[in-house]
């Protein structure tokens, strides 16, 4: 088959998290290309090679506030620029499919991204979407926005477990969509875990939107002196060159897909942002980990917050965070102890984009 495969930009997660889909699809010998932008489209070219097609496509921007009223009125700004941004995607790939044959589309988190014409399926893992007063008639109202969304796609897909789940009220506790309609398929990650020894003691990994990313590199370089034992940080600028090595400290710009599945499987604690996709490579491996969300991206909030209060992580806002104290904390934790299987979920996410079955959202 031909097959489209569009890929949300916010960050890293949504890249890496559909690696081990893209080359299941490529390991099939079909024809890819890939939509996608900025430092994602970047690091895909990275792990997938030249073999396969990119298009540089932006996306929508991604809502952040400082706080709630904040919030508030950044979104009455912020929908009418998304509506008329993902036209705008949309617009590009209607374009794009006049002159080209499309078998088959998979949207990872990009609503513009599908075709009334070919089969479409997308993979969230935010049913709802969060707002930071937890205010129930703007949660049911994401819910009823996304199914005016899903019904242009053949099906919906969730990385998550119907039980003993990962996502909490993202994607569970539905007021307005029917769970029934919507396919959980596992926890999807980009990394095996492995039986090896232990001897990193921490595993300090920086990601996400600008300039966030910078301000949470500054804040912690200037603390990582304070950790005592092996340290690995990594940067997550795919566009740095050159990595730092003092005593017990080394700093790396960015890490292949074998560096960072080595060194997660190696770590006895992970420092990190709590995003979802992170959450996932760390049930794969049943890592402890400190966590930190982005200031103002809801989601991450969320699931810090969620974890947090299961006891599985420890998490704490940036501009409080204090590795000495705070990885102590972290390490009391109990980590996610359920089973995961990424072949399991990769095999899932196959047979229900081959199967022939309608949308359920019409």
């Amino acid at each position: 088959m031909k097959v489209i495969y569009g890929i949300c930009s916010w960050g890293l997660g949504h890249a890496t998290r559909s690696l081990p889909v893209m080359r299941k699809l490529a390991d099939e010998n079909n024809d890819l290309t890939i939509i996608s932008n900025g430092r994602s489209l970047e690091l895909l070219k990275r792990e997938l090679g030249e073999n396969i097609e990119y298009v540089d496509m932006p996306d929508y921007p991604m809502l952040l506030s400082e706080n709630s009223r904040q919030f508030m009125a950044k979104s009455m700004i912020y929908w009418p620029l998304f509506i008329r941004k993902m036209q705008s995607g949309l617009s590009q790939l209607t374009k794009m499919l006049k002159t080209r044959k499309c078998d088959l589309i998979i949207s990872d988190g990009r609503y513009d991204i599908y075709s009334k014409k070919i089969p479409s399926f997308f993979i969230s893992h935010q049913m709802r979407i969060m707002n930071p007063l937890r205010i129930h008639m703007l949660e049911t109202g994401s819910e009823i926005f996304n199914l005016f969304f899903f019904k242009r796609f053949r099906g919906v897909i969730v990385p998550d477990y119907n039980e003993d789940d990962l996502s909490g009220d993202l994607s569970h506790n539905l007021k307005k969509i029917d769970e029934k309609k919507i396919h959980y398929v596992g926890a999807l990650s980009d990394f095996k875990k492995k039986e090896t020894k232990k001897d990193i003691d921490y595993l300090i990994s920086i990601s996400g939107p600008e300039p966030q990313r910078t301000m949470l590199e500054k804040k912690l370089l200037s603390q990582v002196d304070q950790l005592e034992g092996n340290v690995v940080m990594t940067l997550g600028k795919t566009e740095g060159a050159g990595n730092i090595s003092r005593e017990n400290i080394k700093v790396y710009s960015f890490l292949t897909k074998e560096k960072r599945e080595d060194f997660l499987n190696r770590t006895k604690l992970v420092v990190s942002r709590s995003g979802y996709s992170t959450i996932m490579d760390l049930a794969l491996t049943g890592t402890k980990a400190l966590m930190t969300p982005t200031p103002g991206q809801i989601e991450q909030e969320y699931l810090s917050q969620y974890h947090n209060e299961k006891g599985t992580f420890h998490s704490v806002n940036q501009n409080n965070i204090n590795l000495a104290t705070d990885v102590k904390k972290a390490k009391e934790t109990t980590g996610i102890k359920r089973d995961c299987s990424v072949e399991k979920t990769v095999e899932n996410i196959i047979n229900v984009i081959h199967s022939d079955e309608k949308s359920p959202f019409k």
